[in-house]
């Protein structure tokens, strides 16, 4: 049934924030397939998992398109980013490329970077939970940095340029992609261009800067195993059509580039969502750790003791189901007009596979609304699977696609998030904050998520209490380990700045809002005192540091590793708007400066 009204269609009717809930209301009105115009651009939104498996799956010869993104108007045909090309040649060569490396990877259990990662993760929590957010994004980026180029230098960096791509692309992080029209204006007079560009240019310098460097490490028999590796030893094999296979080099970096965009933007969202359901579900946290104790006997979870761990294998299914980290779905494109079931589909169509409606359908997830894990280990419930020591886990799951679209990184979706939860579970007691003044529980929102097209739950206050001193003594040797990682990575720094300042060449400054020149003289200003600067080759992702690992005899001691990694990570070059650079101390989260285009992360 069509809603629209002349030219605007709904738009003035779709709230800037959780407009998956609008669309899912509008499901309960219209049914699980319905048509609305926006701006004259026609949507369809299915909230039914067998209609849109009759469509994106079934009917995939038609359905494997993608649509143009107005802020981004070249997605279907630059080769940048694999997940948002068209049904193009290069996609079809690109699609087999990726699976090619992520199969190579998967056999090796992801070379254990998850694990390794997950350690480290796990005592950032112990030292201080209130930023879990960061800890949390550190794991995420760190984790698909090494397993695209065996290195964690690339992963502070990373994380600015992805989430400026994520504001490209959704509807309500660039005003372009609902007024489509404002796409043709020029690029002197589109705020949203420019801030683009100026991101595009650094991450595509970063991402050449990256095979440079795998490449140099490769050339000393240093290179640790990663993607672009697995691609640069394809290419120097002897035989000619092996080599021919998998395309040139330029094109392998930007499908490793996007799987690692891919990995450093989604899966944080369901590990946040898994702190949030233990603080509204308790009793689900005691029967997982009730599982991993009983066991395990008493050891933190690995990737190989899945079999053992069904109830941990539920929960990670179940909290992508109960707040799915693209509520509203990836979108596919109609190629040609299509009738289903009486319905007309015109050709050039939008599709929305609404994974927030999916996964309200109550036949198939009965009281769809709670958070509850023994939906997928039950006999009575429809989407119980047997063996458990095979079901439930991932694949297949509507969260990650249809057809010739689904995600080709469930391998390390599936394998982080099984880490991280069952490593919370082992480690702390998850729980909701007591007022100090009142013993009252501090509230903890429901559902309170960003608007971007990946969603994660807005902050929220909990603890995170060490379970017993055997876990903090274990934490404490699972970080050395991690710690001799880190060692490691310290000594090829000098090789990986190289790479990079031989990649970027020549930086300049730019001016900020008032005019005022920016340069290095200004650090302080923004954050940083001249002390802290003492040279170009000092001022960079992951900047060298001689001090000594923190001693973690005890949890005050692990604030040594927070400093040592905060001296670390918080150091990067940031573009402005006329893509000049600059330097700056930063923290986590993005805003945009006043000046259109510009970045600045305060």
């Amino acid at each position: 049934m069509n809603i629209d009204l002349p030219f605007v269609g709904r738009v003035h009717d779709i709230p800037s924030k959780a407009s998956w809930l609008k669309f899912y209301d509008w499901s309960k009105t219209y049914g699980p397939i319905y048509q609305t115009k926006i701006f004259g651009a026609v949507h369809v939104w299915i909230s039914s998992e067998m209609i849109a498996h009759d469509l994106l799956s079934k009917r995939a010869i038609i359905y494997s398109d993608r649509p143009m993104i107005p802020n981004l108007p070249d997605n279907r045909t630059s080769g940048d980013y694999l997940a948002l090309l068209g049904r193009t040649e290069t996609w079809k060569r690109q699609r087999k490329l990726c699976s090619h490396l992520m199969h190579a990877s998967a056999l090796s259990s992801l070379h254990s970077y998850p694990k390794r990662e997950r350690n480290r993760f796990l005592c950032l929590m112990w030292r201080d939970p209130s930023k879990y957010v960061e800890w949390i994004e550190q794991f995420t980026s760190r984790t698909v940095s090494r397993l695209s180029w065996g290195t964690t230098h690339p992963a502070h960096m990373l994380r600015h340029t992805t989430f400026g791509l994520l504001e490209t692309i959704s509807p309500s992080g660039a005003l372009p992609n609902i007024v489509a029209f404002l796409r043709h204006l020029p690029a002197c007079l589109s705020p949203w261009k420019q801030k683009e560009r100026a991101r595009h240019e650094l991450e595509d310098r970063l991402f050449r800067a990256n095979v440079d460097f795998v490449g140099h490490r490769m050339a000393g028999q240093r290179a640790e195993p990663s993607f672009i590796r697995t691609f640069l030893e394809s290419k120097q094999s002897t035989d000619e059509k092996e080599r021919a296979k998998w395309g040139e080099t330029d094109e392998a970096m930007h499908v490793v580039g996007l799987m690692a965009i891919a990995g450093a933007l989604t899966i944080g969202s369901p590990i946040q969502s898994y702190l949030l359901a233990m603080c509204h579900y308790p009793e689900w946290q005691r029967k997982l750790q009730e599982e991993i104790d009983t066991a395990l006997d008493g050891r933190c979870p690995e990737w190989e003791d899945r079999e053992q761990l069904p109830t941990l294998r539920a929960v990670v299914k179940e909290v992508i189901r109960w707040r799915p980290p693209v509520p509203t779905g990836i979108p596919h494109a109609i190629e040609k007009d299509d009738i289903y079931n009486g319905y007309f589909i015109p050709a050039g169509a939008t599709i929305h596979a609404l994974e927030w409606g999916i996964t309200r359908d109550e036949q198939m997830y009965p009281d769809a609304e709670n958070f509850n894990p023994r939906r997928w280990l039950d006999p009575s419930f429809p989407t119980f699977r047997e063996p458990l020591t095979q079901y439930p886990n991932l694949n297949g799951f509507s969260q990650f696609g249809f057809g010739r679209r689904t995600c080709q990184g469930i391998p390390v979706v599936e394998q982080d998030l099984f880490l991280t939860m069952g490593g919370m579970a082992w480690a702390f007691d998850v729980r909701k904050k007591r007022d100090a003044r009142t013993g009252g529980e501090v509230p903890v929102h429901w559902n309170d998520y960003t608007p971007l097209l990946i969603a994660k739950p807005a902050p929220f206050p909990f603890d995170a209490v060490p379970r017993s001193r055997d876990k903090m003594l274990a934490m404490r040797a699972m970080y050395d380990e991690a710690a001799h990682d880190h060692e490691l990575e310290a000594e090829d720094a000098d090789e990986y700045e190289y790479d990079l300042f031989s990649d970027l060449g020549t930086l300049k400054f730019g001016q900020d809002a008032n005019g005022v020149e920016i340069g290095a003289e200004q650090t302080e200003d923004i954050g940083g005192d001249d002390d802290d600067v003492d040279s170009d080759h000092d001022v960079l992702i992951n900047v060298r540091d001689s001090s000594p690992e923190p001693d973690l005899s005890s949890r005050d001691s692990c604030s040594e590793l927070e400093e040592l990694e905060s001296d670390k990570e918080d150091v990067i070059i940031m573009p402005l708007l006329d893509e000049k650079m600059q330097y700056a101390k930063i923290e986590p989260v993005v805003t945009v400066l006043d000046v259109p285009g510009a970045w600045r992360w305060a």
